[in-house]
């Protein structure tokens, strides 16, 4: 391999790896101006990740009080302007979410520098530098919003313009699913669901075979967020036709935390249906299963004997209607019309045992 081939490919391996952090990571620009709106040329900018209480980054505005910071680790941050005959400017409660490049202008007021104008960040943040479709979820509501199997693919459809084409109310986790794997069934943008490019932490995590399945899945309480790219992405993401979905985990802080959870699935957990209790019903004619305690009914012995009565004669209807289903449905000519007609008997006397 010749010396201009060996530069190629350390060159398009740094772009490779600087595409990969791209995906990963965010950034923020902005510019330095006075009250009147001039520009404040060459001021010192630092921004603080806020989550760890560091200063990643110290920068020097150029002439036009311009500045950008690149491959910002998501999460929480703040920015501080300071020049000479100026107040100090701080812009906190940023936050910063992957691929993002966020806008904020510092406003500097002359004064003291000891003294600080303090200036929160909108609770909405409009991205303006991208116009990438794209839409999140973010931790919050993947740890707190219900998860049939604790797999995140589930919350997919939340992000506008995913649709489930598998019609499923579970999607498991890998091998676990009942055919031994489990497959992606989202739809994005109208796009085939093989189409779609699946990542974690910006690393591909599709399996090439069918572009079906996933080769990672992140534990629900591990995962920071993970964004939906619809349409019109930059050009670090590629490798799919359709939709981007990328998750992020998550990283610490400058706190000591972690969760105690309980994960349990019984079927005695599981609400009784609508077709077995019927038939325990039929089963059961008496309701002795199902009626409350007589001490709870019972307050005289004239409301006692009626209901009572009223009882008996639900059971026997019950056990008149569900004989006329079984002679019902050895007669073949008009087995559809008397099962309804029956059914809909069923359901009255049923009806009525509950009110009783």
């Amino acid at each position: 391999m010749s010396f201009r081939q060996l530069m190629i490919v350390v060159i398009m391996l740094c772009l490779g790896s600087f595409a990969a952090a791209q995906e990963v990571t965010g950034t923020i620009v902005g510019t330095v101006k006075d009250k009147s709106g001039a520009v404040v040329p060459k001021a010192t900018v630092t921004v603080t990740n806020t989550d760890t209480k560091q200063a990643v980054r110290t920068l020097t505005a150029s002439d036009r009080g311009e500045f950008t910071a690149t491959l910002l680790p998501l999460g929480h941050y703040s920015i501080t302007a300071e020049s000479a005959g100026f107040k100090k400017a701080t812009i906190s409660n940023i936050t910063l979410h992957q691929n993002e490049k966020l806008n904020f202008d510092a406003t500097m007021e002359p004064g003291d520098a000891n003294q600080t104008i303090n200036v929160e960040a909108e609770a909405v943040q409009v991205e303006t530098q991208s116009v990438a479709s794209s839409g999140f979820v973010t931790g919050s509501q993947i740890r707190e919003l219900s998860l049939n199997g604790r797999n995140y693919e589930q919350l997919l459809v939340l992000v506008p313009g995913v649709s489930d084409s598998g019609n499923s109310d579970q999607i498991y986790v890998g091998a676990l699913a009942p055919q031994g794997t489990s497959t992606t069934a989202f739809s994005i943008n109208g796009g085939r669901r093989e189409q779609s490019n699946y990542m974690v932490d910006g690393a591909d995590n599709v399996d090439r075979g069918s572009n079906l399945t996933l080769l990672a899945f992140p534990s629900a309480d591990a995962i920071s967020e993970f964004k939906v790219y619809r349409g019109q992405y930059d050009p670090e993401l590629g490798r799919a036709g359709s939709g981007q979905v990328n998750v992020i985990t998550r990283s610490g802080t400058s706190q000591l935390h972690g969760n105690v959870y309980e994960f349990a699935r019984n079927d005695a957990f599981n609400s009784n249906t609508f077709f077995n209790k019927r038939a325990q019903l039929i089963a059961n004619p008496t309701g002795a299963t199902n009626r409350p305690p007589s001490s709870a009914i019972t307050t005289s012995a004239a409301p006692s004997a009626a209901l009572s009565g009223s009882r008996r004669s639900t059971s026997r209807a019950i056990r008149r209607s569900s004989s006329s289903l079984r002679n019902c449905a050895r007669t073949s000519f008009t087995r559809h019309a008397t099962l309804k007609y029956l059914q809909r008997r069923c359901l009255a006397a049923i009806s009525a045992s509950r009110c009783a």
